[in-house]
């Protein structure tokens, strides 16, 4: 068996067929070679979700607490998800990309630190997306999928023609849990049964940095059992490539957010992530932006205008 068959298997375990479990109605294997888009935003070219068939999905992640929580509901339904990494979360704790990993979800990547990539030139948007890839597949020290979604769900036409040729598929959604507006799980619930009301199916977005996605997860998915939905989990065909340039650059981030760690482990991680270039609100310094020979530290917090501190899924609303 190859290494990308023993990571993403084609086949649904034994415990996804049992009654009491949301478990797995079957395994879709996508073939990446075209590019193909799928979900509702942007509007997906394919669509091979039937009635009641849905697919979770998790972005930004992985942050500890929250996603090992969602990690042990997943594991106690017999299901499985896909995870879209953001590259800097994911040098920041490799252990947990393993882990969700072994625990036999799909790795895909969100790009390096949540970019933007509507408002960036190509060279800077594939900047975002190679160092993405790289820094995940560096952390799960394995093969991950070549799925990617655009952070903010916004697409430009140059970087979905990039993703194209670099053969990796791009995921919208169809079912948005809006859980970066609150921190009640209950309303995270209600708005995707809602949704799935009208939808009847669909690839469903939430957040595993989301204090009420972590707490909300359990009942979502015993709700999901109750209204008779179906999970349906997706692999590739092949692994994504990655570039050697950009892996010699993900090593380099890695050892230096290692050495970050030791000093300061109990160090908390912005997720309030960049709008405008290269502007970072932690004061993050972006590993391109030495290559003009004039790399510059961004403004800190403080001294960010009132619109450049609104968080990002308050600016993703905005036109």
């Amino acid at each position: 068996m190859s290494a990308a068959r023993a990571q993403f298997p084609a086949r649904v375990d034994k415990c996804a067929s049992r009654s009491d479990v949301l478990g797995l109605s079957r395994i879709v294997e996508v073939d990446t070679a075209k590019g193909p888009m799928f979900g509702h935003s942007p509007a997906g070219e394919y669509n091979f979700l039937t009635d009641h068939e849905v697919v979770l999905t998790f972005d930004d992640g992985p942050s500890r607490s929250h996603t090992r929580a969602i990690l042990d509901a997943l594991d106690a339904h017999c299901t499985k998800a896909t995870f879209f990494m953001v590259g800097r979360m994911a040098a920041a704790d490799p252990a947990m990309v393993r882990e969700v990993a072994r625990r036999g979800h799909t790795v895909a990547a969100h790009t390096w630190s949540h970019a933007r990539l509507q408002g960036l030139d190509i060279d800077k948007a594939k900047d975002e997306i190679e160092l993405g890839f790289s820094a995940v597949a560096l952390a799960a020290d394995g093969p991950i999928a070549p799925f990617f979604r655009f952070p903010y769900l916004r697409t430009s036409k140059a970087s979905i023609a990039y993703l194209k040729s670099r053969h990796v598929a791009s995921f919208g959604i169809d079912v948005d849990s809006r859980d970066f507006k609150t921190r009640d799980g209950a309303t995270v619930k209600a708005n995707v049964l809602a949704q799935l009301a009208v939808r009847h199916k669909g690839i469903l977005l939430f957040h595993d940095i989301q204090p009420s996605t972590a707490h909300a997860i359990k009942d979502i998915l015993d709700a999901l059992k109750a209204h008779g939905y179906k999970i349906v989990h997706i692999v590739p065909k092949t692994p994504a490539t990655t570039l050697a340039d950009y892996d010699t650059l993900a090593e380099r981030e890695s050892a230096h957010r290692k050495v970050a760690t030791a000093k300061n482990p109990l160090a908390s991680r912005s997720v309030v992530w960049p709008q405008k270039g290269s502007a970072n609100a932690s004061g993050e310094v972006l590993p391109w932006a030495s290559r003009t020979g004039t790399a510059q530290r961004v403004t800190k917090a403080k001294a960010l205008t009132k619109s450049e501190r609104v968080p990002w899924y308050e600016q993703w609303l905005q036109p």
